[in-house]
């Protein structure tokens, strides 16, 4: 690809920017979190890791995959003058464990679906992240400062099952097309290449606002 190209792919569909997300979820405590959201001013985009053996049926070793390994991410909020932030994640903390009797919860009692969507420049979701079963592992301390005049920002640490990805395309008719329908269409493609009786694409019923 020639360098005039490359300037011209970025001036006709830009570069994705990292202030440019909104982030989603539900605590136990089921407060209002909307205004929570904005005050989250970095996290982080999940990485995904495998763990992996090695292998040689003849000459060198390979390296072979055989499980998935998924990451903490992190979120930092600044915190209001109500301290709402601050009191969201400690009784989210204090409800995974009793601070008086010091027993647990039951695990899907303090854990909630997390939702990233990150953003073009005029505002259209174009990358999504759910992250399932989410719940605070981590609270960061807070360092108080005479001398200091920084706004306070608190720092946490979410532990996550497994997260899943899709893709969103924004047509000029602002209907919405995804990936998350594109599974379905491999695991019937069988029944489409062996011709069964009856068997219909799942594209005969395209409709851009659901696929």
């Amino acid at each position: 690809m020639s360098l005039d190209k490359f300037i011209a792919n970025v001036k006709s569909g830009g570069l994705a920017r990292t202030n440019r997300y909104t982030v989603f979820f539900t605590p136990p405590s089921n407060k209002d979190t909307e205004q929570i959201f904005l005050y989250c001013d970095q996290i982080q985009l999940p990485g995904l890791n495998f763990s992996t053996i090695q292998n040689r049926t003849f000459g060198e070793f390979r390296e072979v995959p055989y499980e998935k390994l998924f990451g903490d991410i992190t979120m930092s909020f600044y915190v209001d003058t109500g301290m709402k932030v601050k009191v969201l994640f400690d009784e989210w903390m204090a409800y995974i464990q009793d601070p008086t009797t010091r027993t647990f919860k039951y695990y899907n009692d303090y854990t909630c679906d997390m939702m990233i969507e990150v953003q073009d420049l005029n505002d259209n979701t174009k990358y999504k992240v759910n992250l399932f079963e989410c719940y605070p592992k981590t609270m960061g301390a807070i360092q108080l400062d005479y001398a200091s005049k920084d706004i306070m920002k608190l720092s946490m640490t979410m532990q996550y099952k497994y997260f899943e990805t899709s893709g969103i395309q924004q047509l000029q008719t602002e209907e919405i097309v995804t990936t998350d329908n594109i599974q379905d269409f491999i695991n019937d493609f069988t029944g489409y290449e062996t011709g069964d009786v009856g068997y219909r694409l799942p594209f005969d019923d395209f409709n851009p606002k659901t696929f």
